[in-house]
């Protein structure tokens, strides 16, 4: 097996130098750390070791002059160029999303990195719009207006998607499932599947989609003006040929399933065919990177008083999440703008985002508007009623949505005596009920109102601000100096009162950035750059898909073969030669720990095929396992042990396949190319414990033989057969090569 590139171990904390002059701008387990590189990172590009790259001179001067990104200079072929490469950071967020880059030379030395950091670029063009940060939305609505139906430019009258990010972690119970299948057959009642629909290109496909698959073609959309921004700066021919090492930034508390999606989805949609040097990811959390930009920018601008060992928090306030991470200063120097940090315990964060005021919005205008204009608002009677399980907001709530933004934004706590009317969709709300609160076609929302809204939100911030500070005063017995408030839900007035209020009462003050939006991005090509922290360690893909022959309950629907067909004891029908896939090619690999997936299983066997003397209940006559003795011819005794029947064994049969789509029945398996291992279990091995008898009148008495699949993926692939935690059979293969050492 060829050895696996390495990459270099990170370099230990490094003290920076800040300059003053700042512009101002199935059971899954996967670690989230990693240390790999692709087969890519061999080879870097040198921006002049081919004569042609000579030619490399059309970089264009960047476009806007409100951050002047120092890009390197392809104007000449000096070989002693250092060698560049493009660092672009993604902040998929649950409403909002951003895009951050910056080209650097890797053998520039620390101080270098630290002053190329302020001229970090964030994506501001996006289509229709000027903004950091881009919605978070797609539809697959036609549009009459030609837009193109993804972040700012969704035509009036579509179904949005929106808040996906949100089910890429949802393990969703029973009753969730069929709460969903209910919707969705109801739903389908509406739908107009007619040639009519058809031509007008009004085919609800989402309805097809998983949430990675949405994700990703959003993400697409994003990848696509990702690469329209990086070639009107430096050129399309260099940004084909320049290398890009990608950073991906994640909540705090986020699913290793989460994680594995993400990766999958953003892999997906920044594919080699746009970015042909894409080379390297790596995932950054929320909170940290937010740490690493907002306190260079706070010593920066002279906010923060810092002492040794002074703690502060981050608190990374977002639509979808609010993640926190506390830092201490070890090492300060301020008269050279110097300064190192120590993590305190690990980023803690909870689903209490703005999302979670947009959707206290809806329940308002529910109970105001009474169960008939509600419906109407939501549209119950057209073919979006099947949602497939995704958040989708129709035309009427979404312009409902377009008009509370506002007052959400602007909404500081303190008291309005006129409330904040709302104009209603026309249609709705038309009886004046001064009750309700509703008049001329509005709906009015007092202050009480909308903290009713906010009250979540805010009180589980405090909540989480208040176990971070509790840990670093009480636990680790240190001074908090600072909270630094950062993210889109930051930006709120209410919130950042009701936090400096909670700080007023034991002596912590509360900091916000201007340009707390952005903070995440800008702080994950920081911590990308390994300035004042180490290396975000490199994700690898899994090169193979992982899975076991399985049977399955037999369903001409699932295109099971009548030869496939088998009967047990029971007399159930069971498909045979299917295949099970538990990790799949793609797959994120990090270090640290192996990616497992797990599957339990059974085997029935009738007692009358199984060796009496091993039957539960029975009087342990001679076990075949255990030593016999036997006379040979000359009247000589041997020991030996005698071969267990051939009955009590069962075989699991074990695949690793390199195809982009997996076989699902094991007759298509390529053996050729494909690894297959036959591990034989011995069911006498299996304890007591797991093993069951049971008698039917159609069967008689029969055994059921309980064991456990394990697969393990690190720097190869094992599989185990266990039964209450012996291992009865195992095996192990390479990654990404054929042959296998079964054992």
């Amino acid at each position: 097996m060829a050895s696996l590139p390495t990459r270099p171990p990170p370099p230990p904390p490094i003290s920076i130098s800040v300059s003053p002059a700042f512009p101002g701008t199935p059971k899954r387990e996967v670690s989230p750390i990693s240390t790999r590189k692709s087969e890519d990172d061999v080879d870097e590009w040198d921006a002049y070791d081919d004569p042609q790259d000579a030619l490399l001179n059309e970089a264009a001067t960047p476009s806007r002059t409100d951050s002047p990104a120092r890009f390197p200079d392809f104007s000449s072929a000096n070989t002693s160029t250092p060698e560049t490469r493009m660092v672009v950071a993604l902040d998929y967020g649950t409403t909002f999303s951003g895009i951050a880059y910056l080209s650097v030379a890797s053998r520039q030395k620390d101080q270098d990195l630290d002053a190329l950091a302020d001229d970090i670029r964030v994506l501001q063009g996006w289509p229709t719009h000027e903004s950091e940060k881009v919605p978070s939305e797609i539809s697959y609505s036609p549009s009459p207006k030609g837009c193109r139906q993804w972040g700012y430019d969704i035509d009036d009258n579509s179904r949005v998607l929106k808040w996906t990010k949100l089910e890429l972690e949802e393990t969703r119970s029973r009753s969730a499932e069929l709460k969903t299948l209910a919707e969705t057959l109801w739903g389908m009642r509406l739908l107009d599947l007619s040639e009519d629909a058809v031509i007008r290109n009004d085919i609800p496909r989402h309805l097809a989609k998983e949430p990675e698959d949405i994700v990703k073609d959003y993400l697409d959309n994003i990848a696509e003006q990702t690469l329209e921004e990086i070639c009107t700066q430096v050129g399309r021919r260099v940004a084909d040929n320049i290398p890009i090492d990608m950073v991906i930034t994640h909540p705090a508390k986020w699913s290793d399933k989460a994680l594995n999606s993400t990766y999958r989805a953003v892999r997906a949609a920044f594919k080699a065919d746009l970015f042909p040097k894409i080379r390297n990811f790596s995932f950054v959390s929320e909170p940290e990177a937010c740490a690493h930009y907002t306190l260079r920018e706070a010593l920066r601008e002279d906010r923060v008083n810092f002492r040794k060992n002074d703690c502060f928090i981050v608190v990374d306030a977002g639509g979808g999440t609010v993640d926190l991470a506390s830092y201490k200063v070890v090492n300060l120097d301020l008269d050279q703008k110097q300064f190192k940090l120590e993590q305190i315990g690990y980023p803690i964060g909870d689903k209490c985002g703005a999302t979670c005021i947009d959707r206290a919005f809806e329940q308002f205008i529910e109970q105001k508007l009474g169960p008939e204009d509600w419906e109407k608002l939501i549209e119950t009677d057209s073919q979006d009623q099947a949602t497939g399980g995704h958040s989708i907001i129709k035309p009427k709530l979404r312009m409902l949505h377009g008009r509370f933004e506002g007052i959400k934004h602007q909404f500081d706590g303190k008291d309005q005596k006129l409330g904040f009317p709302i104009q209603l969709p026309r249609g709705i709300g038309t009886t004046d009920d001064e009750e309700r609160g509703i008049m001329n076609g509005a709906i009015k929302i007092t202050v009480d109102d909308l903290k009713t809204m906010f009250k979540h939100s805010v009180d589980k911030t405090l909540v989480l601000i208040g176990q971070a500070a509790t840990h670093i005063q009480i636990i680790q017995r240190l001074k908090i100096r600072k909270i630094f408030l950062s993210g889109g839900f930051g930006r709120s007035p209410y919130l950042y009162e009701r936090v400096k209020a909670w700080g007023m009462t034991i002596g912590i003050q509360v900091d916000r950035g201007d340009d707390c939006w952005s903070a995440v991005t800008r702080g994950a090509i920081i911590k990308s750059l390994g300035v004042h922290t180490s290396l975000p360690p490199m994700i690898r893909s899994c090169p193979r898909h992982y899975g076991i022959k399985v049977r399955t309950q037999y369903a001409p629907y699932n295109s099971h073969r009548p030869s496939d067909v088998d009967v047990d004891v029971e007399g159930v029908k069971w498909a045979t030669d299917q295949i099970r896939w538990f990790i799949n090619k793609g797959d994120a690999l990090f270090p640290g720990k192996p990616v497992v997936s797990t599957y339990d299983c059974h085997w029935s066997m009738r007692a009358a095929h199984f060796p009496a003397q091993n039957g539960p209940g029975r009087a342990p006559a001679q076990n075949p396992g255990s030593m016999s003795q036997r006379f040979d011819k000359r009247g000589g005794a041997n020991i030996m042990p005698p071969p267990p029947p051939a009955e009590v064994f069962r075989e699991v049969v074990f695949v690793a396949s390199s195809a982009d789509e997996p076989p699902t029945r094991f007759a298509a398996v390529n053996k050729g190319r494909d690894t297959v291992v036959t591990l034989k279990c011995n069911l006498t091995k299996i304890p007591d414990t797991n093993r069951s008898e049971f008698t039917t009148k159609e069967v008689g008495r029969f055994y059921k033989f309980w064991v456990k699949v394990e697969i393990h993926v690190t720097e190869k692939c094992e599989v185990k057969i266990t039964s209450g935690g012996k291992v009865l059979a195992s095996a192990e293969v390479p990654l990404g090569e054929s042959d296998n050492s079964a054992r």
